[in-house]
């Protein structure tokens, strides 16, 4: 009988320190990093002219070479229903990029759609084409109306 004491009391102190153990706090390699990517893209482009838009995609400070997609979405501002969606070309080290001309005058978004680590993420830029600027200043001066 005292043999079946000990038994038992062996199974119960190795069944409490395998849970202490999971119950301790993670390493930092398990840690949860962010999947982020940092857009660039020329601030003006001449109309027709072929622009470079590039995505730096990071998990945490690592590069990822690897992601499992990358998509540039483009559409002239107020237009986002006639967006255009283009796959990147991976340049390694963690930079995706496109080579987009515009065909028309205006202020355009871009977007760029990465999934990569279980994560998603899809930060925006502008670009000027051609003669935005002027018309920027217009629209900007019509929506402040000035009313009499």
């Amino acid at each position: 009988m005292r043999l079946g004491k000990w038994v038992i009391l062996f199974v119960l102190t190795a069944g409490l320190s395998a849970c202490g153990q999971a119950d301790k706090p993670a390493s930092s390699e398990q840690e949860p990093r962010l999947l982020t990517a940092k857009l660039t893209a020329p601030e003006h482009a001449d109309k027709n002219e072929k622009a470079v838009i590039k995505a730096s995609v990071l998990y945490g400070d690592e590069p990822v070479a690897d992601a499992d997609e990358v998509e540039f979405e483009v559409w002239k501002s107020g237009s986002k229903e006639k967006s255009e969606l283009e796959k990147a070309k991976n340049e390694g080290k963690g930079v995706y990029s496109i080579s987009k001309a515009f065909p028309e005058d205006g202020l355009y978004k871009v977007q760029v759609h990465v999934t990569a680590k279980k994560q998603h993420t899809m930060p925006v830029t502008e670009l000027k084409v051609g003669s935005a600027k002027d018309q920027a200043g217009k629209d900007e001066e019509e929506e402040s109306g000035h009313h009499h």
